[in-house]
């Protein structure tokens, strides 16, 4: 009886022995009330069968191991959207993909790059290190640019706006300090005439809006040292009379905006030709 007593007290299913006590009154042991006593070896039984019939503790989860977690992102979703595009596009048309990708982070980079050089925020050395790389990179993919064939027009449809990369890569094809030396003015005169281009293009013909790029392409190619009276240049200086002459609220009829765009670009052409020969 003890044995099967102690191993019920084991299984937590009966209390110990109450105390007893003795009333101050009667003198008589009595139980302490909240306490449960085992009376008969049935009790003991049936505590044994309810212990053994319990259910064993559920260990707590662990954390999933690598290879669990490999399979877990092997099965997501992009990971499927992933292998299903890879299962479309053959092996050509992947390579292209990634030469497309490539040709655009091009475009951004030399775009910013030419963009901190003429806020004067890189050095000369910074800025040719940076830009011979990427000038590099841009002639190794000769065979995308023959099955993309007009880039600029690529690069609009890939909803990019770059003038400055566009004029870099495709235009003179040489750093800016390769071309012009270290003068500083030259390249912000080049970057002026392609604003102004790029303004026209998008047909913008207010006058308040025109009057502030023109001031400032000629501001630029005052400062060229030893600028001579290049033809076209003369036309820049009289459109800045002529804006100045104007209301702000006014805007360039189609003829006059057909007239400007001709003489920036003439203008241009000439300055590049000159600094070409210079260097």
């Amino acid at each position: 009886r003890e044995r099967a007593r102690s191993a019920a007290l084991a299984l937590g299913s009966i209390h110990p022995r109450a105390p007893r006590r003795a009333t101050r009154r009667s003198g008589h042991a009595e139980a302490l009330p909240e306490m449960a006593v085992l009376q008969r070896p049935s009790d003991v039984s049936a505590a044994l069968h309810v212990a053994a019939a319990a259910p064993l503790p559920v260990p707590l989860a662990s954390a999933p191991s690598s290879a669990q977690r490999a399979a877990a992102v092997a099965s997501s979703p992009v990971a499927e959207a992933k292998k299903q595009l890879a299962s479309v596009l053959s092996a050509t048309e992947r390579r292209e993909a990634g030469m497309q990708a490539e040709l655009y982070s091009i475009f951004v980079a030399t775009e910013h790059l030419e963009a901190a050089f003429a806020r004067g925020s890189l050095s000369h050395e910074d800025y040719e290190k940076h830009i011979n790389q990427l000038l590099a990179q841009f002639s190794r993919l000769s065979g995308l640019r023959d099955k993309c064939g007009d880039l600029r027009a690529w690069a609009r449809s890939q909803g990019l706006s770059c003038p400055l990369a566009e004029e870099r890569l495709l235009g003179t094809g040489v750093a800016a300090t390769t071309l012009w030396g270290h003068g500083s003015s030259a390249f912000k005169a080049s970057e002026g005439f392609v604003t102004l281009a790029d303004a026209l293009k998008l047909n913008i013909t207010a006058v308040d809006e025109l009057l502030p790029l023109v001031r400032d392409l000629q501001a630029s190619l005052v400062t060229i040292p030893n600028l001579p009276r290049l033809a076209g240049l003369d036309r820049i200086a009289g459109w800045l009379v002529t804006l100045n002459g104007m209301p702000t609220t006014d805007r360039l009829d189609e003829g006059q905006c057909r007239q400007l765009s001709l003489d920036v670009a003439r203008a241009y052409t000439t300055m590049k030709k000159w600094l070409e020969e210079k260097s």
